[in-house]
């Protein structure tokens, strides 16, 4: 052989092993040695069609708030966290005949495995496996794992609609805050997207026709019962659908980009009410408006509220605008930067659901807000003495030494109200104080307030 051959023969192995590194690379994530995303599919399409006659489930792992854990601990004790993840799935799919894995995205993990018994017995089997690695991982930080589950009706099903369904079950589990979740698809899910659907086919012109009623739920001072201010929420009063609640038409809104235009026609509503009590000289009083991500992202928004506030006539100190801990806990240093602009404006700015994203307490030194409103779970939930009341409590104290006013929503009982004013929280609204209301309702609650407000006076 020939010099000249054995240095083509060379290289052409190298070109092949240089090859064959790119395919491995392809069809390998290289944090997880698990398949890759195209592999996975390509690998879970193949399973199905040599066992047309073997029953599949499909499942979807996520990490909750995963963005969170590599901000606190760093992108290294995430990577660990995504490989000891990897891992326990492989651990889990082992007992299966069949099984596929793959890391689909980011925090999102993929497995296809044959179903040999009871949905039921399955379910139980992935409960105590997941259970097992969370509780098998770091202590320091509440892990929360969820997890979208398919029962694969036909294995010649397009890919696209089992994961779709895999990812509705999934979507479900986001309602849940800690500890794993497990949904199992099901019609409902599948009538709750269709549901989602017909507001967004409704929704311009249900803005249009003024299907929307901007409603007030009375603030009220936990001492005196005095009036302090008011919430502005919505009702829609759709002709097809009957009254639909926020919970469910506003994260439709926040998905498909309607919510701007709809806080818009919120806080313009406001600003009109506020305007007609300040013309009858009635009891005027500042009324919280929400004020959503998507807005916060529109570098605008101070010249639209300072505006809105012109052509009202209206002083900044009475639209007071609430913001989601959420909001802060995905997009901290952004939202930040927005809520400074707002504040320069001169407006208010009330921290809404304090409690629910599991943020550091320091994100209170970090972002200007004037007032902390104490998530509904808080009130609902506390045990005297126990470690929820300690976090209340240091909360509390913590904002009062902040110079932050604090307010609790969800109150529903004379019990809670005392407590929170105990503990030295001054303001609360709930349906212990009243039920969101008519602007109508608003005015007669409102004169009762003012007319018992200064019979005190004049008694003491």
């Amino acid at each position: 052989m020939s010099v000249d051959v054995t240095v083509e023969n060379t290289l052409l192995k190298r070109k092949l092993a240089a090859y064959e590194k790119i395919l491995k690379e392809k069809d390998r994530d290289s944090l997880t040695d698990l398949y890759s995303r195209q592999r996975f599919f390509e690998e879970t399409r193949e399973l199905l069609d040599e066992n047309s006659d073997k029953k599949f489930v499909f499942l979807r792992f996520d990490i909750n708030r995963f963005q969170l854990i590599n901000s606190f601990f760093g992108l290294e004790e995430g990577d660990k966290l995504l490989q000891y993840l990897a891992f326990k799935i492989k651990q889990f799919a082992i007992v299966f005949q069949s099984y596929i894995i793959g890391r689909i995205e980011g925090d999102v993990f993929g497995m296809c495995c044959q179903l040999a018994g009871h949905i039921d017995v399955f379910n139980a089997m992935l409960q105590r496996a997941v259970e097992e690695f969370i509780s098998g991982y770091r202590s320091d930080y509440e892990l929360s794992i969820s997890v979208g589950i398919y029962v694969i009706e036909r294995n010649d099903m397009a890919l696209e609609d089992i994961y779709s369904k895999a990812i509705l079950a999934a979507k479900k589990c986001k309602e849940r805050t800690s500890g794993p979740c497990f949904v199992l698809y099901n019609k409902q899910l599948s009538e709750a997207v269709m549901k989602n659907q017909r507001i967004t086919n409704q929704m311009h012109a249900a803005l249009n026709e003024k299907q929307f009623e901007v409603v007030l739920q009375p603030k009220c001072d936990l001492k005196t019962g005095e009036l302090v201010g008011a919430e502005a929420l919505t009702r829609w009063h759709s002709p097809g659908e009957g009254v639909i609640p926020p919970s469910e038409f506003i994260p439709v809104f926040e998905k498909n980009g309607f919510i701007s235009r709809f806080d818009e026609y919120v806080w313009t509503s406001a600003c009109a009410y506020i305007r007609s009590w300040l013309d009858k000289e009635n009891c005027a009083v500042p009324v919280s408006v929400n004020v959503s991500r998507c807005d916060l992202r529109n570098p605008d928004l101070p010249d639209k509220f300072k505006e809105l506030l012109a052509r009202y006539n209206i002083p900044a100190h009475y639209l007071h605008l609430e913001i989601t801990e959420n909001a802060y806990a995905e997009d901290g240093k952004h939202i930040a930067e927005a809520v400074q602009r707002l504040k320069d404006a001169g407006l208010h700015i009330e921290m809404d659901d304090f409690g629910t994203a599991y943020s550091s307490l320091n994100m209170l030194n970090e972002i200007p807000i004037d007032t902390l409103k104490l998530d509904i779970g808080f009130v609902r939930n506390y045990k005297k003495g126990r470690g929820k009341d300690i976090i209340l409590a240091f909360i509390i104290k913590l904002a009062k030494a902040l110079d932050l006013s604090v307010i609790a929503e969800g109150i529903e009982t004379e019990e809670q109200a005392a407590h929170l004013l105990s503990l030295g929280c001054e303001n609360g609204q709930g349906y212990y104080f009243s039920k969101p209301i008519s602007k109508k309702e608003f005015d007669v609650f409102a004169a009762k307030r003012l007319k018992r407000a200064a019979s005190k006076a004049s008694i003491s």
